[in-house]
């Protein structure tokens, strides 16, 4: 039974209504297997949706008739949020109920049942994505594999602001994929990472949780020539590491201190400007939305309030002038 409520309903890949075929097309995808539910014989509205973002996949599935599937292990960790109704995975002795009060997390073997009413999106990272996200953020190389709790609580605040940035992605993807959205897609995806590595329980948190050492003011000033430098890329973490030599969380805690912000709010800033620039250039012919998507901003009611209070002036305002 689906509803207008499944996600990434402007991006289908695959709608099936034999079970044999159905068979075919997730052991093709997925290396799955149908273990239950389904007869041969009987009809099956199958549908599945796919977004590819640059380091991840998100897919949402919907059976009408209840199946069993088995997942085989994978370097992918599956990570699955219900959006309707509820389901179960078993992952060896774990028994994990998919509801909207938690999600499952696995990466081994494991069953998923689906219920006739469930709709669930599973996003699919691969784990070598984390482990260098994990790196970056705290400076600290990892002995051994990142693993995490096949359970998470999806009411703490943690988990709360992530689903947050989960509901913002689907909503730039479902609104229609063009090249400025890109960015944003991007740095969603970005953000989702470190969200779900600060609220997932795994044997790497206590690293989470330490304090960071303070950065150096000159590794500060080579933050500020990076970003200055690549106000039109996404904002990646790894890649400002890397250009400072200091862990992210190192350059966020001394950026608040020395200079009142987090890098993220000073990138803001530069693109800010940046949106100033081309407003009041007379050979450009863009419109105040395209400029507020060039600059990497999705929220066209947030980005004229942050422009007003940077310049005095609504972006329609300063337009006017050229």
């Amino acid at each position: 039974m689906l509803g207008p409520d499944l996600p990434l309903s402007t991006h289908p890949d695959f709608r099936i209504r034999s079970v044999d075929s159905l068979a075919d097309n997730l052991h093709a995808r997925f290396l799955a297997a149908i273990t239950g539910g389904a007869k041969t014989r009987e009809p099956i509205d199958a549908r599945g949706n796919r977004f590819v973002l640059p380091s991840t996949v998100l897919w949402s599935c919907s059976y009408s008739r209840p199946l069993r599937l088995k997942f085989p292990e994978s370097q992918l960790l599956r990570v699955q949020f219900q959006r309707r109704g509820a389901g179960v995975t078993r992952a060896g002795r774990e028994v994990i109920a998919v509801t909207e009060k938690q999600a499952c997390v696995f990466a081994g073997e494991a069953e998923v049942d689906f219920p006739e009413d469930y709709v669930q999106l599973a996003w699919r990272v691969p784990l070598d994505t984390l482990e260098r996200k994990l790196v970056a953020l705290t400076g600290n190389p990892l002995a051994r594999p990142l693993q995490f709790a096949p359970v998470m609580e999806l009411l703490r605040p943690q988990s709360r602001a992530m689903l947050q940035l989960l509901e913002s992605l689907l909503g730039l993807i479902d609104a229609g994929s063009t090249e400025p959205a890109g960015l944003l897609q991007s740095e969603l995806e970005s953000a989702l990472l470190v969200a779900f590595l600060c609220s997932a329980e795994s044997n790497f948190r206590q690293l989470l949780e330490r304090r960071s050492p303070a950065a150096a003011p000159w590794q500060v000033r080579r933050a500020e020539s990076f970003m200055e430098a690549n106000w039109d890329k996404p904002f990646n973490l790894e890649a400002l590491a890397a250009a400072t030599g200091a862990s992210a969380r190192s350059l966020f805690r001394t950026f608040r201190h020395s200079r009142g912000c987090t890098p993220r709010r000073f990138l803001k800033q530069v693109r800010l400007q940046r949106a100033r620039q081309l407003l009041l250039d007379p050979g450009s012919n863009l419109s105040v939305t395209d400029v507020a998507l060039v600059c990497g901003f999705s929220d066209l009611s947030r980005f004229s309030k942050d422009f007003s209070r940077a310049f005095g002036m609504s972006p329609s305002a300063l337009l006017q002038r050229r």
